[in-house]
């Protein structure tokens, strides 16, 4: 019986320490959001995989702005991210909104996200700008451009590098063409979003940032399948 009892005992002891690592990774953090968008008020509450964030939280970070591509090319949030999105999805599908109406709902999502202006530059993956919900013109702009790429558009980073900018560009075919005119790279027209504040239309260039941008190159979403 003594016998028995230890081996009991063990098995007990060996099924807590499996569980424990388990439980751990499949731990969420909860996030909720609230943005304004097309005359009302909108809400999400939405769980982020504590352990997927603590990763990119812990990752090296690139400071030269030439490569902040890969801060948005990174698979390893992309099921993340689709999650986020679903509910998203959830929400224009429940107001009848159109995909251009969807479109713009993701942007202000963004753009509702508080900026906060750092003096150290210190670059967040999407993940990270979700769960912390905060950050400056690149952070936002690496949300965006990622939340935009895993919705299959076609996107680039701008960077404004005399007035220490970063944003976007989309080629996307508006229903209304925008008074400033798209920018025009490798065969398409790119219009311009400001993720960074509340209310800019998609296609809509702030007077400060009218100097002809740096584009960085996004991969296109179908390429990040393959696991680094």
């Amino acid at each position: 019986m003594r016998g028995q009892s230890f081996l009991l005992l063990f098995f007990l002891s060996l099924l807590l320490l499996i569980s424990v690592p388990v439980a751990g990774q499949n731990a969420t953090t909860e996030r909720s959001f609230t943005w304004a968008y097309a005359g009302r008020t909108w809400s999400l509450t939405h769980r982020f995989s504590t352990a997927h964030y603590q990763f990119f939280r812990t990752r090296p970070r690139i400071l030269d702005y030439a490569n902040y591509t890969e801060y948005v090319n990174d698979p390893r949030d992309d099921e993340q991210l689709q999650s986020l999105l679903d509910g998203l999805e959830r929400l224009a599908s429940d107001a009848g909104l159109n995909s251009w109406e969807r479109l713009n709902l993701v942007v202000a999502f963004v753009q509702a996200i508080p900026y906060v202006n750092e003096s150290c530059e210190y670059p967040r993956y999407p993940l990270e700008m979700l769960v912390e919900q905060r950050g400056d013109c690149e952070d936002a702009s690496i949300l965006a451009a990622a939340l935009l790429r895993q919705m299959r558009f076609d996107v680039i980073l701008l960077a404004y590098l005399g007035e220490d900018h970063m944003a976007l560009g989309i080629r996307v075919d508006p229903p209304t063409k925008p008074e400033d005119p798209p920018i025009l790279w490798n065969g398409g027209s790119y219009y311009y979003v400001e993720p960074t504040s509340i209310g800019w239309a998609i296609g809509e260039v702030p007077d400060r940032y009218r100097s002809r941008p740096t584009i960085l190159a996004l991969q296109p979403v179908y390429a990040s399948s393959s696991k680094r």
